[in-house]
């Protein structure tokens, strides 16, 4: 239409002159000028600012460390240390538009059978277990106990061997450390745990015996996948050579299980937020500020998409 005036303007001719030399009918004519601008493409007010993308694509690069985590444990672990404020879903789709999530990050979905009995408190459940430790061809018994509704580890022996007399001073040991606990003792059938000094320990100290049922391991998993856990993050990484090497990696892999490592199984918090009762004020302030970024990103796409319109007529 602007060509049109403009020829008008230039000749002075008729307009419906112009118009038949330019091939144009009256009528379409009239559907242009009918026509309303074009919008322009509104933005989401909720949808991920660049920066933010762009954060989580920094920190997933940062360090070897931080590229072996799955996507869940990353999301809570960037929103406690204030990176960015994303959800878990939102992270795997900036992780697979990037290339950064690959097979080697992948969450395990885990058992498909769960043990329904569930603890509902720190000291409810405890799990034992013994698990074999060789170094140099000497064999070694790393004995543990694990609290079931934190995952903290309560107490754990690097033994020379897996006699009765050994676990039951064990046990012992682990009950002084908390005398207050009154907790079911859940473990498996070996011939240590089911020996009647183990259990008069037990009831003499108000501990229930829960041995599990035979061919349904879910019932001890804690303990199983915790000795996974061992073995694949500090025994085979490190190997150790002789029994104090092998103590020193122990302690250390323990302190980072208990303190710093952010576990599945209890909403990607720490075991030992969970274990001294921090767990519902953390989770508390993770929704407060995943919600306080909802709203920013509101407000700055709400005024982007203002900008969008402001050439528009009314």
């Amino acid at each position: 239409m602007e060509a049109i005036e403009r020829v008008i303007e230039w000749t002075g001719w008729k307009r419906t002159e112009v118009m038949r030399l330019f091939g144009i009918s009256s009528s379409q004519m009239s559907r242009w000028r009918q026509e309303k601008p074009v919008r322009p493409s509104l933005i989401n007010p909720f949808s991920i600012l660049d920066e933010e993308v762009q954060r989580v694509i920094d920190y997933r690069k940062s360090s070897e460390e931080i590229r072996r985590l799955g996507y869940r444990k990353l999301t809570w672990k960037m929103i406690d240390e204030g990176i960015v404020f994303l959800t878990e879903p939102s992270v795997y789709r900036i992780l697979s538009m990037f290339k950064l999530l690959g097979k080697a990050y992948k969450e395990k979905d885990g058992a498909k059978k769960e043990y329904e009995n569930k603890p509902q408190y720190v000291h409810h459940h405890w799990h034992t277990d013994i698990a074999y430790v060789t170094m140099r061809g000497v064999h070694y018994y790393l004995v543990f106990m694990l609290d079931g509704f934190s995952r903290y580890l309560l107490h754990w022996e690097l033994m020379t061997d897996m006699t009765g007399l050994s676990v039951e001073l064990f046990i012992q040991r682990t009950i002084d450390k908390y005398p207050e606990a009154m907790p079911m003792v859940i473990h498996d059938n070996g011939s240590q745990f089911i020996s009647h000094d183990f259990k008069c320990i037990l009831s003499e100290n108000n501990c229930i015996d829960v041995p599990t049922r035979m061919k349904h391991p879910e019932t001890n998993g804690k303990a199983e996948r915790f000795v996974g856990i061992v073995r694949s993050e500090a025994l085979r990484p490190n190997s150790p050579s002789y029994y104090g090497e092998g103590v020193k990696v122990i302690e250390k892999f323990v302190d980072e299980y208990n303190n710093n490592r952010y576990h599945a199984g209890i909403g990607y918090l720490k075991p030992v937020d969970v274990f001294y009762g921090r767990g519902p004020a953390i989770l508390a302030e993770r929704k407060e500020k995943l919600e306080q970024a909802r709203q920013n990103r509101f407000t700055r796409n709400t005024e982007l998409n203002r900008i969008l319109m402001g050439d528009l007529p009314a």
